[in-house]
């Protein structure tokens, strides 16, 4: 005989990701798309760990550096793509809890906390690189550093504007599909474009990619 306190628990051996199961005529399309996305985010930064690795003179802080910003893409990409692939990604709010109102707000006290104030930290860096560009003398020396810095700029733009935007704001009918979207950017196409970004943009990179190309060539 089951107890009235028990009467409303129940056993949960698994469960389903719905993702964008709204759009069932999208499916095959949106399969197509992530596994070309997997296939491209893995080979850039497997392509920028074995560069920092084999190369000498890339065995600096900041390659150190990039060359970990991929392993890490590289294992962060490996859990979530293939799932997706499977489920096409949905969020777990209303599974998780019998009151999906407190989830939320636990959502955003979090995210406060862990994403708005590194988003914050990190917009002042920024600016201090810019007010840093703005006092070299030359001008290509400017346009250079500024190409740079605002292709980064962009990159931490998309990752912490989505971010913020899908776990911020209350999750309501009319926004549900339009944060699954915005998640794909900051789960799906930041490791994608990191390694162009970051590493595959610069001299002594493509340098080393040149030289390994050659090797592999002969």
């Amino acid at each position: 005989m089951v107890s009235p306190e028990q009467g409303n628990q129940m056993s949960l051996t698994e469960f389903i990701l719905l993702g964008f199961g709204t759009f069932p005529e999208l499916q095959i399309l949106l399969f197509l798309l992530f596994v070309v996305i997997y296939i491209a985010t893995m080979a850039g930064n497997i392509l920028i760990v074995t560069l920092v690795v084999t190369h000498q003179h890339l065995h600096t802080p900041m390659y150190f550096f990039l060359g970990n910003l991929s392993c890490l893409e590289t294992f962060y990409t490996s859990t979530l793509l293939p799932r997706m692939l499977a489920s096409l990604l949905s969020p777990l709010i209303n599974l998780s809890c019998n009151d999906p109102h407190l989830m939320e707000m636990l959502a955003f006290t979090l995210i406060l906390i862990f994403s708005l104030l590194p988003f914050l930290f990190t917009s002042m860096s920024y600016i201090c690189i810019i007010a840093t560009i703005l006092r070299i003398p030359s001008t290509t020396g400017r346009q250079k550093a500024f190409s740079t810095c605002s292709s980064h700029l962009i990159v931490v733009t998309i990752f912490y504007g989505t971010l913020l935007t899908v776990y911020m704001f209350p999750t309501t009918n009319t926004l549900s599909d339009f944060k699954k979207v915005l998640s794909v950017f900051y789960t799906v196409l930041t490791p994608l474009v990191n390694p162009i970004i970051y590493s595959l943009r610069n001299k002594e990179v493509k340098e080393a990619l040149m030289k390994t190309w050659r090797k592999c060539s002969f």
